[in-house]
């Protein structure tokens, strides 16, 4: 073996030692699960219908290449001295009579054209059937505001050495508040805490609860969470733990995961929740033991992000709604928020389809058991859609993009300054307001991670407030919470 071929081996050894450790192999096989018609559905096609086409073409007789016979064949392969030449061009005229390669591809290539179609320009109402919801007269009296959004958590010195920061609600006030894991290690080292922050309280300082895991919520080698996970369940997909003090120097993540039913379009379901412990021990519940677990039915973490807009993005496909949900940049809907002490739910408005800019629904999902309920307007009713509170933050005095000069060829080139970020549905006495937020892009040096809050009537979709983070300050950040006191 030479050294260039042993070099060879070994970048390819140690790139599927890379692939495994680091559960790379989990996105290929998930994605073959989740998607078959863009995956191996078009594979099988091509293999079923070469087969079967080549199959009926030789009963037929017609379009068929018969096998030359002996004395046939002698004949045509006169002028072929070399008997492995020979050898070879029967068995392509065998080959060519099992097998017709061009009815294959083309019924891959069908198989795969409406996979295209269906899942990404016009997907269908997937799992509708399966969503068992109530139509609702009334939205909540009061919510817990979600103040600012998830960019500006990192204002904050001591969310600038975390891993992944999510909302879950305390355990001791059932507030929704900002959790994090604490200086956490990459591939499988220790942890040293958990840092939490209220989610209306934009003016106190976060607090660190010592006390990490012996090896780190968000890690990603085979002995952690994570890994773990990938490796139990191979065609689920997990989502992002969120961590959960639970005493003086004692802390949990909890994780839901995600099944997929259907075929061939599948769509997401809750098919488990894992429970982390600062051990490394992992609990793999059922939807009904997590949920019967005072602790982790109180976080309000057990029913998944993902499923809430799945089932939210089917009731807007439906014949029921017609209607479509509208994200601003980054963060999409649903919000998780906070209706009481005991109630959270992930929201998320379906808009009118056309230029109207009118809410046609209100999906609220509770986010521990997954009961659904659905707000309508009746007469005489009006919210507006989270379109027009992002327009209201766009047509604010602002530079949003920026021409540059110059990229490696030479060219000028744009870059974006500002987004408008998590139009966002908070209830104050019975009224609906949205806040939208103007973050700065990484192309924007600004002193602050927010630079805008705009508080919007959800009725009228006129600004009522609107504060500048950058150079108000920290009055702009007591003027936003003492709106909502």
């Amino acid at each position: 073996m030479t050294i260039a071929r042993l070099f060879f081996w070994i970048v390819v050894a140690a790139g599927l030692t890379a692939i495994v450790y680091t559960g790379v192999w989990h996105m290929f096989v998930l994605f073959a699960w989740q998607h078959p018609m863009l995956s191996w559905l078009p594979l099988l096609a091509v293999i079923v219908v070469g087969f079967l086409a080549a199959g009926v073409r030789n009963l037929a007789g017609a379009g068929a290449r018969p096998l030359p016979n002996p004395k046939a064949f002698e004949k045509m392969a006169s002028g072929i001295t070399s008997a492995k030449l020979r050898e070879r061009v029967e068995k392509m005229q065998r080959r060519r009579a099992r097998f017709a390669l061009g009815w294959g591809l083309l019924a891959g290539l069908a198989v795969l054209a409406a996979g295209l179609l269906c899942t990404l320009l016009s997907p269908p109402a997937s799992g509708l059937s399966e969503i068992d919801y109530e139509l609702v007269d009334e939205l909540p009296q009061r919510t817990q505001p979600r103040l600012l959004p998830r960019a500006s958590v990192d204002d904050d010195p001591r969310f600038t050495d975390v891993g992944e920061t999510h909302l879950v609600r305390d355990p001791e006030t059932g507030e929704l508040m900002w959790s994090a894991e604490w200086q956490p290690a990459l591939l499988s080292g220790p942890s040293q805490g958990v840092v939490t922050k209220p989610l209306d309280d934009v003016l106190s300082e976060s607090s660190i609860h010592e006390g990490g895991f012996d090896h780190s919520v968000s890690a990603i080698a085979p002995n952690t969470l994570k890994g773990q996970a990938k490796i139990k369940h191979p065609f689920s997909r997990t989502q992002y733990p969120v961590l959960i003090p639970t005493g003086e120097g004692t802390a949990v993540a909890i994780a839901p995961y995600v099944g997929y039913k259907g075929f061939p379009f599948r769509y997401p379901y809750l098919k488990g929740v894992l429970v982390y412990h600062r051990d490394g021990t992992i609990e793999d519940l059922t939807p009904e033991e997590a949920a019967a677990r005072p602790e982790l039915a109180r976080s309000g973490r057990i029913f998944p992000e993902a499923v809430a807009r799945a089932q939210a993005e089917a009731l807007a496909r439906s014949d029921e709604f017609k209607g479509k949900i509208i994200d601003g940049d980054g963060n999409k809907q649903p919000y998780l928020t906070a209706i009481d002490a005991e109630r959270t739910v992930w929201v998320t408005i379906i808009s009118e389809k056309g230029g109207s800019n009118l809410a046609k629904a209100v999906v609220l999902a509770d986010s521990t058991t997954g009961k659904t309920q659905v707000w309508r307007p009746g007469a005489g009713e009006r919210l507006v859609s989270t379109q027009e509170a992002i327009n209201e933050a766009r047509a604010l005095p602002l530079r949003w993009e920026e021409r540059r000069c110059c990229d490696s060829d030479g060219h000028s080139y744009t870059v974006t300054l500002r987004e408008v970020a998590e139009p966002r549905l908070a209830f104050k006495d019975g009224d609906p307001y949205y806040l939208v937020s103007v973050v700065p892009t990484d192309d924007l040096a600004l002193p602050r991670e927010i630079e805008y809050t705009l508080i919007v009537d959800g009725r009228t979709g006129e600004t009522i407030r609107e504060l500048n983070h950058v150079s108000g300050g920290g009055l702009a950040d007591r003027q936003l919470q003492r709106f909502f006191k």
